[in-house]
């Protein structure tokens, strides 16, 4: 639900067209990380696929995409690698006069150089690009026009999935009863205790 909420309200607020390219790469990145989110989901959904096969479907239709932008998140959004800034300013060397500026335009280019380095390593050495067929300059309007529109297929693909899977997923949730159980849920919830979360098992 999580994810289904901001994917939408990041692709409105995205097809709107903000004015500032500072707050559309911002919209970007998060469209990049939720699409990424619903990437995670599906890989712990596949056994629902049997009994639903039109939510495998919905999943079949974006698996490679959900890949790609797992691979951005990994890399530009979520984590920013080493490799990426590496590969950022071999690939773009004019990026090295943006460096130590606090100006904000100038600080948006380099994170724009970045996604489309990151874009870019999305390869192997034998098969070359795995999404498009080309190197993508994102200053160039065609370029630029193919990834938005990938973006945009791919986030509409993202939320199709993400809504059939919540109505799907559902029926598995054990929803107590606030009306009966009200009290008790009350005086657990003042014993919470919290510590720093670890990763696990979903």
């Amino acid at each position: 639900m999580v994810a289904q909420h901001d994917l939408l309200a990041a692709h409105q607020a995205l097809s709107d067209g903000p004015g500032s390219m500072n707050m559309r790469l911002l919209l970007i990145r998060h469209i990049i990380l939720e699409i990424a989110n619903v990437a995670d989901l599906a890989a712990i959904s596949g056994s629902l696929y049997q009994n639903n096969p039109d939510l495998g479907e919905l999943h079949k239709l974006i698996r490679k995409p959900l890949e790609f932008f797992k691979y951005l998140r990994n890399v530009y959004v979520g984590h920013f690698s080493p490799g990426l800034t590496d590969k950022t300013f071999e690939w773009l060397p004019y990026a090295n006069e943006l460096l130590g500026s606090v100006e904000p335009n100038r600080q948006l280019g380099l994170s724009w150089f970045a996604l489309e380095t990151a874009i870019n390593t999305y390869a192997d050495v034998e098969n070359g690009h795995k999404v498009f067929e080309s190197d993508t300059d994102l200053n160039y309007p065609p370029d630029q026009t193919r990834f938005f529109n990938f973006l945009g297929e791919t986030a509409v693909g993202s939320i199709s999935y993400v809504s059939a899977l919540i109505a799907v997923a559902f029926p598995y949730v054990s929803v107590p009863s606030l009306e009966e159980e009200l009290l008790r849920l009350s005086t657990e919830a003042g014993k919470t205790d919290f510590s720093v979360l670890t990763k696990g098992k979903r």
